[in-house]
C-alpha cells in the first residue's frame, strides 16, 4: 500500500476514535440526543471497521 495512504488512513482512523470517545462521554437525559449519539457512534464504528479492512487489504 502506498506509504501516503496508509499514513492518511492511520490519521482518519486516530480522528474516528477520538470523535467515538468523545461521543461516547456525552450524557443526556434528552432522548432526541441521545438517539442522534447513538447513530454517530454506529457511524463512527462503522468507518473504523472499514478502515481497519482497506488497511490489511
Amino acid at each position: 500500500m502506498n506509504r501516503d495512504i496508509l499514513v492518511k488512513l492511520l490519521l482518519l482512523q486516530a480522528t474516528v476514535a477520538d470523535h467515538r470517545l468523545q461521543y461516547a462521554t456525552i450524557e443526556t437525559d434528552e432522548e432526541r440526543e441521545r438517539a442522534f449519539i447513538s447513530g454517530v457512534l454506529a457511524a463512527l464504528e462503522f468507518f473504523e471497521d472499514a478502515i481497519e479492512e482497506v488497511m490489511e487489504a
